[in-house]
């Protein structure tokens, strides 16, 4: 079983432009900053509307106009959907995420109201899992939204959800990196599948996870369930899965 050592991430599926309002590059320059770092699959994910600084929905019905590739780097069109309550529900319904490839969907402080509990928020992440057109749960590991690990993470693997293991998160959210110990072990415990995204909200973050990749290190995590190491699964799942859906 091959385990971590030195790798390069090729898909980097979480990244934010100037669409959302406090990113500060273009998706030229994030393209040219994948390209620079190895990665060959960059999924553009903006945030959805129930956040402050969300781009107008129609950002999201106009992906069609942006190029499939450049630079020779692949080009996967998404978002990184908004769950509004404990209940799973999103910010962006069947009709608006059919413009979308790629669907990270994520809780954030400045979109919800419930007590955020483990047990609420863990009803939350099942909900969540019922909607087939989310193919990540972001950044799991944040202080502010405690769950049951085990057997939310167990249900999302019944469920076909990847777990990102968010480089952002490891740096700037506080208790992130010790909560990520216990999940990612978790995670190879039971072999949920898992992809690393930087998140990165300038073009110099993009590709980049050294934090990330020491912690996986360091639980000797498998390589085959590190799935931003397969660019051609990541671009034929997102193809067929909005083809059977939409």
């Amino acid at each position: 079983m091959k385990t971590v050592q030195d790798f390069q991430i090729l898909a980097d599926l979480h990244t934010h432009t100037v669409a959302s309002t406090h990113a500060y590059s273009t998706v030229n320059e994030m393209a040219a900053a994948a390209a620079e770092t190895g990665v060959r699959l960059l999924g553009i994910t903006d945030h959805g509307p129930g956040s402050p600084d969300a781009p107008h929905l129609w950002h999201f019905h106009n992906y069609k106009i942006l190029p499939r590739e450049i630079g020779g780097v692949k080009l996967l069109y998404g978002v990184e959907a908004n769950i509004m309550d404990e209940h799973g529900t999103l910010d962006m319904d069947e009709h608006e995420l059919s413009f979308c490839e790629w669907v990270v969907a994520s809780y954030h402080t400045s979109c919800v109201t419930f007590d955020r509990t483990p047990a609420l928020v863990s009803q939350g992440y099942r909900g969540v899992c019922e909607n087939p057109l989310v193919d990540v749960i972001g950044h799991p590991t944040t202080a502010m939204f405690p769950f049951d690990y085990e057997p939310v993470l167990k249900y999302c693997k019944e469920a076909g959800k990847l777990i990102e293991l968010n480089e952002s998160s490891l740096q700037w959210k506080k208790g992130a990196l010790e909560n990520a110990k216990t999940v990612y072990a978790i995670c190879k415990k039971y072999e949920i599948p898992i992809v690393l995204n930087t998140d990165a909200h300038y073009a110099g973050l993009v590709g980049r996870t050294p934090i990330a990749e020491q912690l996986l290190r360091g639980l000797d995590f498998p390589l085959r369930l590190i799935y931003s190491l397969d660019r051609d699964w990541i671009a034929e799942t997102a193809e067929k899965k909005r083809k059977r859906y939409l």
